[in-house]
């Protein structure tokens, strides 16, 4: 059941997004990168990354925790819209608050219903 994405854990991933280094950002190629280009033909990875930061300015964004994700953190799955497309995102900030894994970012595959 979706809920309010907490604001301390968006504005922690939107401080790694907005710092932009690379070192702070694991992108997934199979379930994230890849899948992201295929909704936007010609995208360059820095407007995955922009379409999350305009995704997560959304005060009212709700989603769904994730607990059995292999790496530590605080992971969040949720929809948002980028250039009126639907996109399927989940993503990490892991417990030292200094890296984020962007796990997908694709259409949904089962509605726009998180």
């Amino acid at each position: 059941m979706a809920e309010r994405i907490p604001d301390e854990w968006k504005l922690a991933v939107l401080a790694i997004l907005n710092d932009g280094d690379p070192d702070r950002i694991e992108v997934r190629q199979t379930t994230a990168l890849i899948p992201f280009g295929d909704l936007f033909l010609g995208a360059f990875a820095y407007e995955l990354l922009n379409a999350f930061e305009d995704g997560l300015t959304d005060e009212d964004l709700e989603g769904r925790r994730i607990y059995d994700m292999e790496e530590a953190g605080e992971t969040w799955a949720f929809i948002f819209t980028h250039r009126k497309k639907k996109i399927y995102g989940k993503l990490c900030l892991t417990p030292d608050n200094e890296l984020i894994i962007i796990y997908s970012a694709h259409a949904p595959h089962k509605g726009d219903k998180i």
